[in-house]
């Protein structure tokens, strides 16, 4: 191998590559430049405006009112709300990276300031940006000019917790409802409600019982191929503990170099002297698309079973569109090829793509589009029951009081909470067909399975994942 430094970065490429496809569904130009998105956030270049009386069948959030911000916890002045967006969109290493959540913030922010704002505070957008390797530099901007973090998300989010008074999550008292949580760290911690809950220790295990009604027999013993990083190892120890619990056979466990191989047909071989009917994998889209190209190459004919990130063109093309189809993605979003179904799915396509320039469309930005929608909902609450004043722990015990939550329709119901939140017990699954597009595979609407909404939900499918317990960066001193 290569000497250490050398190594680490390539790690961190991987890392980024990863999260960086990571529900990259449909992608516009990633190249918006930073100057482009300040002046978008600052609401001076919205165009067609959208439906501003309601998001999907949620009643807007936004609108005129009286509230004020705590000055304690203002940033400068009560009667603005100053929320910061973390992203890594000017990362040298991997430029636009997540520009998807900074498009949807902005956008959102444009939509609810046309209406009044939150209560009548206006909300400025103040950036955030990480560049991947300065989080601690964006959280002490964060710690002296932001009532709260909304919507956004760091690839390397355990830097968040630098231990020093100025750039600590916790030592600032911030609170966030972040677009997603991704190393143990974060989604184990406090002060946080996540409006799609990616708790470590825990998983639904309704998406191996839709494959299992799929593919009865190909799901009677899985592979898991895994990326060699620890943040990945905890979605492997959630992966094979939802198998276990589902009575399905784990045929063997098979890791990765995450920076990928030059020749996959060993991993592709261990797969199948496995026996496995299917394989479940964790990584990046592009290598997932290699790895099932090499497997057919090999004649094998069971299942790929994937992650929401390879809802992403890179695994088509990388697979070949032939020997990709049929694979099974699992997902709590609508598609988009289904937009004309769902309404806020819709809404959330025109309100983005009206309001900023070259935006970039992905699951990850409805993701945050859905936090934007919670952080206000729950800021309502919190101004109704203290009186118009708004504070950051007000406002998440706000948030984590809301079961049921969809985004007006955007996703499937989910349970926010503190301390990482309930995983979602309602999916569907999502494949590739012969002309080498996505499409829903099940469950197919309109039948018993769906439950109204497009998803099937298993009740009391939570699975305890032990090896992921206790991660969390937790501060005793605060409620949530």
């Amino acid at each position: 191998m290569v000497e250490r430094k050398s190594r680490t970065w390539v790690l961190l490429f991987a890392l980024i590559a990863l999260l960086a496809a990571s529900c990259a569904a449909k992608g516009a130009d990633e190249g918006a430049s930073e100057s482009e998105a300040t002046v978008e956030a600052e609401g001076e270049a919205t165009t067609t405006p959208s439906d501003t009386d309601s998001f999907g069948d949620l009643e807007s959030p936004c609108g005129e009112g009286d509230y004020t911000v705590d000055p304690d916890q203002a940033a400068g002045s009560p009667d603005v709300l100053r929320i910061g967006v973390a992203n890594d969109r000017t990362s040298q290493i991997r430029p636009g990276l997540n520009k998807e959540m900074w498009d949807a913030s902005v956008a959102f922010v444009d939509w609810c300031n046309e209406q009044g704002g939150i209560g009548g505070l206006p909300i400025e957008i103040v950036d955030l940006d990480g560049k991947l390797l300065e989080v601690e530099a964006a959280m002490a901007k964060a710690c002296n000019g932001v009532f709260m973090m909304v919507g956004g998300g760091y690839v390397q989010d355990n830097m968040e917790f630098s231990g020093k008074p100025d750039s600590d999550f916790h030592e600032c008292g911030l609170a966030d409802i972040p677009g997603f949580a991704v190393s143990p760290e974060k989604a184990e911690s406090n002060g946080q409600v996540q409006p799609i809950p990616h708790p470590s220790a825990e998983i639904g295990s309704g998406w191996i019982q839709v494959y299992k009604q799929l593919e009865p027999e190909n799901a009677e013993s899985m592979a898991e191929v895994w990326g060699d990083l620890p943040a990945m190892e905890t979605i492997r120890n959630q992966a094979t503990a939802a198998m276990e619990a589902e009575g399905v056979e784990v045929a063997g466990v098979f890791d990765y170099p995450v920076t990928g191989l030059e020749d996959w047909t060993p991993l592709a071989q261990e797969v199948i002297r496995s026996g496995a009917g299917s394989f479940h994998y964790v990584g990046e889209p592009t290598n997932a698309g290699t790895l099932v190209k090499t497997l057919r190459e090999q004649q094998w004919d069971g299942n790929p079973v994937l992650e929401t990130n390879a809802y992403d063109q890179g695994f088509i093309e990388a697979a070949g569109a032939e020997n990709a189809q049929g694979s099974v993605i699992r997902s709590v979003f609508h598609p988009f090829e289904e937009a004309d179904q769902w309404p806020a799915t819709q809404q959330y396509i025109d309100t983005v793509t009206s309001r900023v320039d070259d935006a970039k469309l992905a699951v990850l930005g409805m993701q945050s589009f859905s936090a934007w929608l919670l952080f206000a909902t729950a800021a309502n609450d919190c101004a109704e029951a203290n009186g118009g004043v708004l504070e950051r722990n007000c406002v998440l015990e706000a948030a984590d009081a809301i079961d049921g939550w969809t985004a007006g329709g955007l996703h499937a119901p989910t349970d926010p909470g503190g301390m990482g939140g309930a995983p979602a017990e309602c999916e569907m699954a999502v494949t590739v067909n012969a002309s080498g597009e996505f499409e829903r595979l099940a469950p197919e609407l309109g039948s018993d399975d769906d439950n109204g909404d497009g998803f099937y939900c298993a009740e009391d499918s939570v699975v305890d994942v032990p090896d992921n317990a206790g991660l969390g960066v937790v501060d005793p001193d605060r409620p949530i």
